[in-house]
């Protein structure tokens, strides 16, 4: 029996068969199914906090991250992903309604203490805007949110106005019947 094994290994040593696999050198090609580290497209994120609610072990919390898009996240809140309670299920790829959280084919995640695997926003953002860009969006994002202050001003305005004139007119009409009766007193 123990020859048998014996010849068994020896056979397929010399025969060339890789057996193991040189892992730092010579890295498998991975399929494209494959479930790495997540991919966050900084400029899509909208910051609904949908990867967060769909995740079974509670591992995505939303974190403020200022160098995102005001204009489409005005919360400026963005996922941090903690790798040690991940289990690389996807349901917050499948989930979200943006299509900015996606899986990559990267894997080698290590650290010396629990905090080194927890991902933010800096870590997992690809497509982050230049100083410049942010600039210009702030602005913009200011001067929508002054028309929009100015547009509810305007409304408002327009309400009481229009509830002036209806007040005006139901008081006309009381006194105008009120004329009509001393007139008829009168007489």
């Amino acid at each position: 029996m123990v020859l048998k094994n014996l010849k068994m290994t020896l056979k397929r040593s010399l025969s060339g068969v890789e057996v193991t696999r040189l892992y730092p050198e010579k890295i498998m090609d991975l399929p494209d199914a494959e479930r790495g580290v997540h991919v966050l497209e900084i400029r899509k994120c909208i910051g609904c906090g949908a990867c967060a609610r769909i995740c079974p072990n509670d591992c995505i919390k939303l974190v403020p991250y200022a160098r995102g898009n005001p204009l489409k996240n005005k919360k400026q809140q963005y996922p941090q992903i903690d790798y040690g309670r991940c289990m690389f299920c996807g349901l917050c790829v499948d989930d979200c309604p943006a299509s900015c959280l996606t899986m990559s084919k990267v894997f080698e995640i290590a650290g010396w203490d629990r905090d080194d695997i927890v991902y933010g926003p800096e870590d997992i953002a690809v497509g982050m805007y230049t100083d410049q860009e942010l600039a210009e969006l702030a602005e913009e994002a200011r001067k929508a949110e002054e028309e929009k202050k100015r547009k509810a001003a305007e409304a408002a305005k327009a309400k009481k106005e229009k509830a002036a004139k209806a007040k005006a007119g139901e008081e006309g009409e009381k006194g105008s019947g009120e004329k009509a009766a001393k007139k008829k007193k009168a007489e």
